[in-house]
């Protein structure tokens, strides 16, 4: 009996420590509300459409020839499709107004007519190998549901009722290639979260021992300016940080042989910059965290929303408007824009200085948060 009047009383002294801490409370039950909302918003709110465009002959047939194709496709569920020019094609895809664009020549209906062997192009962004294989299969498609209606235009001689155009299809990329897989299309992504997360609890639980071991009063008292004690902290956690972002991309491009297209140094400095901000934000955090186990409260709030959001698992276009403006203000979605330009598509830094610009700025702007709250410990 007293065993149970032990067990209770314990199990009553654990109760009433969760509830005088009120932040526990409230994190313990409305960061899980705040993350399943957004869940909700997302899975029901965004869905991946593919689009394919068309680029047919001028004239009478190519207008019937290009109706055939977008009839095709009319009744497949995410897929939308348009009408383009030859000289339009990688623009449209790379502004990312298209997956596929199915190119016919100028001679096709001649080709056809002559019962020669027609080529029909296939373009693809490809900068998401699932996409990319997902949008050639509807290319496919449409082009052999179309046939049927060629072939009562343009018939050839001796072919029965159910027979094909002789058509070749011709595959090309913007981006990537065959070659490339999923693993590749995520791994930009993983590379940014990774490093950003890592670092955000490195800085947070590091400044939590400073305070238990009473490391950070001394400094407060001593002959260091507050200036001195800021750079001091974030110039040597950011050592770390470099170092855990430099063996991340290592490994990942190296050990694991992920395919990547442009500039090493300029990933490098994506991750540096994005560290950086996570740093100084753990730094800034850290001052609303008494231990280890509120730090790990922080992450429903601080991290999970931006992999939620930051085009990981969903891509950031496809978002409801109100979560799309949400995720704009976030870095880790910038973060992930700059490391697919540059990992998929080669792109340069004349290309992603808007999101250099962003992930520097939020950088600094963190900075500066972590001084506040490292001068609000002082006072």
């Amino acid at each position: 009996m007293s065993s149970i009047r032990r067990t209770m009383a314990l199990a009553l002294r654990v109760i009433r420590q969760f509830v005088r801490d009120r932040r526990t409370m409230a994190l313990l039950f409305v960061a899980p509300l705040v993350v399943m909302t957004i869940l909700n918003f997302v899975l029901n709110s965004s869905s991946a459409t593919i689009t394919v465009a068309f680029v047919v002959p001028s004239g009478q047939h190519g207008a019937s020839l290009g109706s055939a194709l977008q009839s095709a496709l009319r009744d497949t569920k995410d897929v939308q499709t348009k009408i383009i020019t030859s000289d339009q094609v990688d623009s449209t895809l790379k502004a990312g107004d298209a997956d596929a664009a199915v190119i016919f020549p100028d001679d096709f209906f001649t080709t056809l007519a002559t019962g020669g062997q027609a080529h029909v192009s296939v373009r693809l962004e490809g900068s998401n190998p699932t996409v990319a294989t997902q949008a050639k299969q509807l290319a496919s498609f449409a082009i052999a549901k179309a046939s049927a209606s060629l072939l009562a235009q343009f018939g050839q001689r001796g072919a029965s009722a159910t027979s094909a155009p002789a058509l070749t299809l011709d595959t090309s990329y913007l981006y990537g290639g065959s070659q490339y897989t999923q693993t590749d299309a995520l791994a930009p992504m993983f590379i940014g979260l990774f490093s950003f997360f890592f670092v955000f609890l490195l800085a947070c639980v590091a400044f939590i021992r400073e305070r238990g071991q009473g490391t950070l009063e001394r400094l407060m008292v001593s002959p260091l300016s507050q200036t001195e004690l800021t750079l001091g902290y974030v110039l040597g956690l950011t050592l770390f940080a470099t170092i855990q972002s430099l063996v991340i991309l290592v490994f990942v491009i190296y050990v694991l042989q992920v395919h990547y297209a442009g500039s090493l140094w300029l990933l490098f400095a994506v991750t540096f910059l994005l560290t950086l901000g996570g740093v100084n934000l753990g730094i800034f955090a850290s001052a609303y965290a008494r231990n280890e186990f509120q730090v790990i409260q922080f992450v429903p709030l601080l991290i999970v929303p931006q992999a939620l959001l930051g085009g990981l698992f969903f891509a950031v276009k496809t978002l409801p408007i109100v979560l799309k403006q949400l995720a704009y203000v976030m870095p880790l979605t910038w973060a992930n824009f700059a490391l697919q330009d540059v990992m998929l598509k080669g792109l340069g830094i004349d290309h992603i200085w808007p999101d250099l610009v962003f992930l520097g700025g939020f950088a600094v702007l963190m900075v500066f948060a972590a001084a506040l709250s490292l001068r609000q410990e002082r006072i």
